[in-house]
């Protein structure tokens, strides 16, 4: 009886390490990169990823996944994870660079190897992760600029992960150099991301200034309930999100 619960107890341990992937794609080595190599701000040591051996392991995961045993919400968290380490991997791959843009083509040009798909960043945005949340992705969705909604320091988890981009949604409404309410002259800057996705956040909540409201915080919200605001677009920075 020692013997079979001394048995138990060990499978239970390894099987447990990985426990949080457990029911999907196993995220844990990207998990634990971006734990140790983006700070609190969404900033990333990208030269701690060049040559890694672990973040290669995880890019060739990526590209011979099957997607197809997961579910909806384990294919999303993978979607995610896919694009943000690709970004990563692009950038590594086209040093030295001060911006995303500096590359011709980073986002819609140079195919990536996705569960077996060659894709390109955006099509792997808009015919994969949007495909299944075409509004919080957004907030997921890192880019390599500093004006994207910070990278998380973990892996999306499918079990989790709308949470995890509602969260995303209110620090990134909330982050006063990305999206700000000037109360005094009714003015409502926003994100570019919000006039580029406009269709599908008015789709889903109405209009801008009701999706605004929706993440933004307790004081912020009553105002923008009493008032009609005018929304502008804040100049989207596409300086590199580098440490």
């Amino acid at each position: 009886m020692k013997t079979i619960s001394f048995i138990t107890l060990l499978l239970f341990s390894i099987t447990g390490c990985n426990y949080s992937y457990s029911s999907g794609f196993d995220h844990s080595k990207f998990d634990a990169l971006l734990k140790a190599n983006v700070d609190e701000n969404g900033m990333v040591n990208y030269s701690a990823f060049k040559n890694n051996n672990d973040f290669e392991d995880y890019i060739k995961s990526i590209a011979e996944a099957n997607v197809n045993i997961l579910s909806k919400e384990d294919k999303l968290a993978f979607y995610l994870n896919a694009y943000n380490a690709t970004v990563i991997k692009n950038v590594l791959d086209y040093s030295p660079i001060t911006s995303p843009m500096d590359v011709d083509g980073f986002f819609k040009k140079i195919p990536h190897k996705i569960a077996w798909n060659e894709i390109t960043l955006d099509k792997l945005e808009y015919d994969y992760a949007m495909k299944i949340e075409s509004v919080l992705v957004h907030f997921g969705l890192v880019c390599a600029a500093q004006s994207c909604p910070k990278l998380l320091r973990k892996a999306y988890d499918g079990k989790i992960v709308f949470q995890q981009l509602e969260e995303n949604g209110k620090t990134f409404l909330n982050d006063r150099s990305k999206n700000h309410l000037d109360k005094e002259n009714k003015v409502l800057y926003l994100s570019e991301i919000f006039r580029w996705f406009a269709k599908y956040f008015e789709e889903r909540f109405g209009s801008l200034q009701k999706a605004a409201h929706h993440f933004m915080n307790e004081r912020d919200k009553k105002f923008l309930s009493e008032n009609k605001v005018e929304v502008k677009f804040n100049k989207y920075n596409w300086k590199l999100n580098s440490q």
